[in-house]
C-alpha cells in the first residue's frame, strides 16, 4: 500500500502552497491565496462536505470546531477579474450549526475552454476568464465527526476516523488511516486504500480498493478489484471482479465473471457463473454454478446443487453431495466418507483416497468413476445399470445377484465381512464406467 508515501509527498506541496500565509498576495492578474473557514461545532457534528476537483487531507483532531482551508492559484485575464474573484471566494459562506455543516468547494456554475478560452461563471457572480486555475485543501474535524464526503477528480488524504464516514466518489484516488466505524462507499473509476477498517457497505463500479483487516462486508460490484486482510461475515454480489482475502467469517458469493480468494473461512454459499474460486479451509459449501473453476483445499461437506461444465480439485471433503450435475470433472485428493449423485450427466469423478468411508450413491448418463478404496474395507455392491463398463474386484465380492440381459446389468454384491450398517456402493443409470481400485 502506498497510502502514507502519498499523503506525505500531498502534506508537503499543500504545506508549500500555504507558505505564503493566509494574507497571501496578488500580483496583477495573479490571485495566489490561501482562504480559511472556522466554526464552533458538537463533537458528533455531521458535515457534509461537496469536494470537485480538489486535492484534500483531512485530519482529526480534539477541538469542537471544523476548520478548512482551501488554497487557489489562479492567473485571470485582466488584474479586474483577479480582484473580482477573490472578493467573491472571500465572501464565500457555508451553511453551518453547532448540530451540522454543509461545505462546497465548487463555488462555481461552469468552468470551461472553448477555442483556446477558458471561463469560469461564479456561482451568483459573473463570468471571468482564466488561463489557470487550481484549487487545493486541508481540514480539521471533531474526531467524532459524522463525516459525508463527495468528491470527484481528486486525490485525498484523511487520518485515523473515529465517527461514521460516508464516501461518494467518482475518478478519486483516497488514501486514508484506519476507520474505526462503519464506512459506506459509492465509487466509480476510483482508487481507495486503507489502513484498517471496520464493516465495508459499498457500491462499487471500476474501483480498486485495498486494505488491512476489515470487519462486516456487504459489497455490490462491477468490474472492480478488492483486496483486504481478515474480514468478517461477507456479502458479494459481483460481475467481472476479483476479490482476495486472508481469513474470513461466512461468505454469500452470487456473482459473474468473478474470482474469490480466501484463506480459513466459515460457511460458504457460492451461486456462480463463469467463475474462478480459490479456497483453502472452509467448513460447508453450498453451491450452485455454470462454468466455473474451484479450488478447495479443504473442507467439510460441498453441497452443490446444479452444476453445469464446472471443474474441482479439490483436497479433502468429508463428503460431496451433487443434486444435479452436467458435464462436470470432479478431482479429490482425499474423501473421507460419502459421495452422492442424483442425476448426472457426462461427470468424470476421480477419487485419490478414501477414509472411513460409508456411502457411494451415482445416478445418471454416461459417468465416469475412478475410485481408490481401502483393501480391507467392507461393503456392499448393487448396480442396476445399461450398458455398464465396470472394473472392479469381483473375485474379492460375494456375488449375491448378476443379472445380464442384453445391455442390461443387475447386480447385488458383498465385499468383506457383511454387517448391518456396512458401507454402500450403489450404482443407477444409463452407459456408466466405474473402476474401483484397492489401495494397499
Amino acid at each position: 500500500m502506498k497510502a502514507m508515501k502519498t499523503y506525505f509527498y500531498s502534506a508537503l506541496a499543500l504545506t508549500l502552497f500555504l507558505a505564503m500565509g493566509l494574507d497571501g498576495f496578488g500580483q496583477g492578474n495573479k490571485v495566489e491565496k490561501t482562504f480559511q473557514w472556522k466554526y464552533k461545532v458538537d463533537e458528533s457534528v455531521k458535515f457534509t462536505f461537496n469536494n470537485y476537483n480538489c486535492d484534500l487531507i483531512i485530519h482529526t483532531w480534539d477541538k469542537p470546531e471544523v476548520e478548512y482551508k482551501m488554497a487557489v492559484d489562479a492567473t485571470l485575464n485582466s488584474a479586474e477579474e483577479a480582484r473580482e474573484l477573490e472578493d467573491f471566494i472571500n465572501k464565500l459562506e457555508f451553511s453551518h450549526s453547532t448540530g451540522s455543516l454543509e461545505f462546497d468547494n465548487r463555488f462555481w456554475t461552469s468552468k470551461k475552454t472553448v477555442m483556446g478560452r477558458s471561463t469560469i461563471t461564479l456561482k451568483g457572480g459573473g463570468k471571468l476568464r482564466f488561463k489557470e486555475f487550481k484549487t487545493k485543501g486541508e481540514m480539521w474535524i471533531p474526531e467524532a465527526c459524522i463525516l459525508d464526503l463527495q468528491s470527484k477528480y481528486s486525490e485525498i488524504n484523511l487520518d485515523d476516523i473515529n465517527g461514521r464516514l460516508s464516501l461518494d466518489l467518482y475518478n478519486d484516488k483516497l488514501y486514508g488511516g484506519t476507520v474505526n466505524s462503519s464506512l459506506k462507499i459509492a465509487a466509480k473509476y476510483s482508487t481507495l486504500e486503507f489502513k484498517n477498517v471496520k464493516d465495508i457497505d459499498a457500491d462499487l463500479y471500476n474501483t480498486n480498493i485495498e486494505t488491512g483487516d476489515a470487519g462486516d462486508l456487504d459489497i455490490v460490484s462491477k468490474y472492480s478489484d478488492f483486496r483486504s486482510g481478515n474480514v468478517g461475515k461477507v456479502t458479494i454480489d459481483a460481475y467481472n471482479d476479483k476479490y482476495s482475502f486472508e481469513n474470513t467469517g461466512d461468505i454469500k458469493f452470487t456473482d459473474k465473471y468473478s474470482d474469490l480468494n480466501a484463506k480459513i473461512s466459515g460457511h460458504i454459499r457460492l451461486d456462480c457463473y463463469n467463475s474462478t474460486v480459490n479456497l483453502v479451509s472452509a467448513q460447508d459449501v453450498e453451491l450452485t454454478s455454470k462454468y466455473g473453476k474451484y479450488a478447495i483445499e479443504g473442507a467439510r461437506n460441498l453441497n452443490i446443487a446444479t452444476s453445469y461444465n464446472d471443474n474441482y480439485k479439490m483436497g479433502s471433503l468429508h463428503s460431496l453431495n451433487i443434486s444435479e450435475s452436467k458435464y462436470g470433472i470432479y478431482k479429490v485428493n482425499h474423501l473421507e466418507s460419502s459421495l452422492l449423485l442424483k442425476d448426472g450427466y457426462s461427470d468424470k469423478f476421480f477419487v485419490t483416497k478414501t477414509g472411513n468411508f460409508k456411502e457411494v450413491k451415482i445416478v445418471g448418463k454416461y459417468i465416469v468413476v475412478e475410485m481408490a478404496l481401502d483393501k480391507d474395507l467392507s461393503y456392499r455392491f448393487k448396480a442396476n445399470v445399461k450398458y455398464p463398463k465396470f472394473e472392479i474386484n469381483e473375485e474379492a465380492m460375494n456375488i449375491r445377484v448378476k443379472i445380464k440381459e442384453g445391455s442390461d446389468l443387475q447386480m447385488e454384491a458383498i465385499k468383506g465381512q457383511e454387517r448391518e450398517g456396512m458401507p454402500a456402493f450403489f450404482v443407477n443409470g444409463y452407459e456408466m464406467a466405474i473402476t474401483l481400485i484397492d489401495n494397499l
